[in-house]
């Protein structure tokens, strides 16, 4: 009962969360550019034109490097999927139940069978049961059966995302890695289309043109969905969702 009640919580759960996917909203936190602390400059002494608190690249390609610089992100992804099952299990079962002479027991208890009566004489040699000096039969019972299963799979799946888009850097990790996040909304007449991007860049991967492949993301999260009518007419309901899913018993 507590099993029934964890899974029917968890479909309710995905449920809610599945009718939050048509209320998708910009400006999540989880996608927000991060702001860097703007310390103050300090003042130039001596009459130098060179100031501590100045980034000034004269030798170096200008690329994300800080928390807060922007880098560019092409998205080329491509996946393909294909797999095939197949599954023929046969069974064949032949039991023989009590012999003249011996005593037979079902379930604990030795009932008394007239043998020649549990099946016709003729019938039991149409079934070739053996038959004693007498002509009696010799088996009391036979048993014959047959199960017989057959399935078949195939699946296959093709995914294809082509693009750019702009994500910010928001965090450096102690191993020179920076970890950059973004979303990209394109509203159009009958609602709005997203990206929205995570992941892990090496700075060894950004090419001059302060650009990175999203091959080259580690960890990534790549959303690509869209809101309003267009988006909802392309989505099940709640109901056919219960429907398809493996708690429903039929």
């Amino acid at each position: 009962m507590l099993q029934l009640i964890k899974k029917i919580t968890s479909l309710l759960a995905g449920l809610a969360l599945s009718a939050c996917n048509y209320y998708v909203t910009p400006d999540d936190p989880r996608y927000a550019p991060v702001v860097p602390d703007v310390a103050s400059r300090p003042s130039p002494q001596g009459g130098s034109l060179y100031s501590k608190g100045a980034r000034l690249s004269l030798f170096e390609d200008v690329v994300a490097k800080q928390v807060g610089d922007i880098i560019t992100v092409q998205l080329v992804e491509s996946t393909q999927a294909k797999k095939d099952a197949k599954t023929d299990l046969t069974k064949n079962t032949t039991q023989t139940l009590g012999v003249a002479g011996t005593a037979t027991t079902i379930l604990g208890t030795t009932p008394q069978f007239d043998l020649p009566k549990i099946l016709p004489l003729a019938q039991h040699k149409q079934l070739g049961n053996p038959l004693d000096a007498k002509g009696n039969p010799l088996t009391l019972v036979n048993i014959n059966g047959q199960n017989q299963f057959k399935g078949e799979g195939d699946v296959s799946q093709n995914n294809q995302l082509n693009g750019s888009m702009t994500v910010t850097v928001s965090q450096i990790l102690p191993n020179g890695n920076l970890v950059v996040r973004g979303e990209k909304w394109i509203t159009l007449n009958q609602g709005s289309e997203y990206v929205r991007l995570t992941g892990t860049i090496r700075p060894q991967d950004i090419d001059p043109t302060n650009s990175i492949l999203s091959t080259r993301i580690a960890n990534a999260r790549i959303t690509y969905s869209g809101t309003g009518a267009l988006a909802e007419t392309n989505s099940l309901g709640w109901m056919s969702r219960f429907f398809m899913s493996p708690l429903w018993p039929f």
